[in-house]
């Protein structure tokens, strides 16, 4: 079965209607119902099970589901205590006029793209996969942080949250758009690199080293330093970091832990070490991060 997508013009911002994030600490099944908005959900923690319709999902850590109005969802087995997951809702303007595509469709656009990208320079369409496993999906949860914290800071302007939320749809859109170019553009190394950034994303609350990953892929380790800076822009101490830092920064949102512990929990024993790089990477200490997120409504889902 073919994969399916929303296509939507954004010359107008979306309108959020209501968002938060919603923790269990209990077993527990999502209500069975039908709205007259768009959802959009990433998973954090543990796995939601939930159906729209007679499609089934598992939206685990990092997943992202949207789900279509007046259409009945509900769960259809029991989260576990500590599921947790980033809502919000959201309608498009009356100009947006959204309909579904298919994979192959949305192949043949990406691609008209690719040929002739002067025709596009003022596109304002979006492509947003139903249900994905976004690779950047860091970024999306960054975005919905700043999107929850502004819906509940009572801004003066009082599009300021639609505008974010818009942002959070354009995010999705290019990192779906992204993929399919690299898809359809792939070469060998390429391949070689994916295998080791996957590897590098599933250890990297470890103790990783350089020589450790080239000797996981049997490279020279000078070897794999080149290949890895001329495939990502990066080195690998960076793009390490990079992951490291991205877990530090859910935690300090999603929870009252210490900084110490914080550090310790993405494999580094040093606080002091710690809130250097974190102050290199994101021009903040991890304190002042933590305050910058504070009015996110909890279990309104």
């Amino acid at each position: 079965m073919l994969k399916e997508y929303l296509h939507a013009s954004l010359q107008q911002p979306v309108v959020f209607t209501l968002g938060g994030k919603f923790i269990t600490d209990v077993p527990w099944t999502h209500m069975k119902r039908s709205i007259g908005d768009y959802e959009m959900i990433i998973g954090l923690h543990g796995t939601l099970y939930i159906q729209c319709e007679s499609t089934i999902f598992e939206v685990n850590p990092g997943d992202l589901l949207i789900l279509p109005p007046h259409k009945v969802h509900q769960g259809y087995k029991e989260c576990p205590p500590g599921t947790s997951f980033y809502w919000f809702h959201f309608l498009f303007s009356d100009e947006s006029d959204p309909f579904v595509m298919n994979e192959l469709e949305v192949d043949q656009h990406v691609k008209a793209i690719q040929s002739k990208p002067e025709l596009y320079q003022n596109e304002s369409a979006v492509f947003l996969p139903f249900f994905s496993a976004p690779h950047q999906s860091d970024r999306l949860t960054i975005l919905f942080n700043q999107l929850l914290d502004v819906a509940n800071a009572h801004y003066y302007h009082s599009r300021a949250v639609d505008y974010l939320a818009t942002s959070v749809l354009i995010e999705l859109s290019e990192q779906t758009i992204k993929n399919f170019h690299l898809a359809s553009d792939q070469k060998n190394s390429d391949k070689k690199m994916a295998s080791i950034l996957e590897w590098i994303r599933l250890n990297s609350l470890e103790k990783l080293s350089t020589g450790k990953i080239a000797e996981q892929f049997n490279y020279n380790r000078d070897y794999l330093c080149r290949f890895f800076k001329k495939e990502t822009g990066l080195t690998v101490h960076e793009y390490i970091h990079m992951l490291k830092l991205s877990k530090a920064k859910d935690l300090l949102t999603m929870s009252n832990e210490s900084v110490g512990n914080i550090a310790r929990t993405i494999g580094i024993q040093d606080e002091r070490y710690f809130m250097r790089l974190f102050k290199q990477y994101e021009k903040l200490t991890p304190s002042k991060y933590r305050k910058a997120y504070h009015r996110i409504p909890l279990n309104k889902e």
